[in-house]
């Protein structure tokens, strides 16, 4: 359940991060269904290479930055961002993912980024 969760969740955080880089584009491709469905894929893509670079013991240093390498290339290719739309995008991008690491780690759900240990609000709680 929790790797569901983080995927659906990471979807929608992908489509919000897009559409936001995009904002001034009117319309804003971002929200044709055929490129939401593709950013759908996109992270979905990303937490599966994730989920089994870690399960099939790669080291994480391919795992992780593998599927945010395509998580970042992907969509600056795909919508032809500019400049500014790219580097909004990119440090948006690279922010988000320890975010979510945090965020779900203090709700008890370690599996997003294993490798850096963020203890749970219970954890804390309990010393």
């Amino acid at each position: 359940m929790e790797f569901i969760t983080l995927t659906i969740v990471t979807c929608f955080v992908l489509i919000f991060i897009v559409r936001f880089s995009l904002k001034t584009r009117i319309p804003n491709p971002a929200k044709k269904a055929k490129n939401i469905g593709v950013l759908i894929v996109l992270a979905v893509a990303g937490m599966l290479i994730g989920k089994y670079g870690a399960t099939w013991g790669f080291p994480w240093w391919i795992y992780y930055p593998a599927p945010m390498f395509l998580v970042i290339i992907f969509p600056l290719a795909f919508f032809k961002m500019n400049k500014k739309e790219a580097a909004l995008y990119t440090i948006i991008v690279i922010v988000s993912g320890p975010i979510i690491h945090i965020i779900f780690s203090l709700l008890g759900w370690k599996n997003y980024m294993p490798f850096i240990k963020i203890p749970s609000i219970m954890e804390l709680i309990q010393g």
